[in-house]
């Protein structure tokens, strides 16, 4: 279906090709794209990814601690907006939003 204007045609390519990236990349119908950054009370990491809103943290975490391995033999706990991160639930669970900053806390109670 064709239209005689351009901006039209556009939006139509556009919706098309986000309707195929959703279906090659297993999209269900409230799955989305989320931006999110981690950072560390230490202030020695600074990781940015873009995943779906219903990943799991856990997987997050496991991404992280493969780029940060020396965090992996700590006693860690994540906080967003004021909130502990349970890291069984996913990223919507966790109330995990789009261009959120996750702190990576080190539990020091040696």
């Amino acid at each position: 279906m064709l239209n005689n204007n351009p901006q039209i045609n556009n939006i139509i390519e556009l919706e098309n090709e986000i309707k195929l990236f959703r279906k090659y990349n297993n999209f269900s119908g409230g799955e989305k794209l989320i931006s999110i950054q981690i950072i560390s009370s230490e202030q020695d990491i600074d990781y940015s990814l873009i995943t779906k809103n219903t990943e799991k943290f856990s997987k997050i975490e496991d991404l992280l601690y493969e780029k940060y391995p020396k965090y992996v033999e700590t006693e860690n706990y994540f906080i967003v907006n004021g909130n502990k991160i349970n890291r069984n639930k996913n990223l919507e669970a966790n109330n995990i939003k789009n261009n959120d900053i996750i702190t990576l806390i080190i539990n020091n109670l040696d």
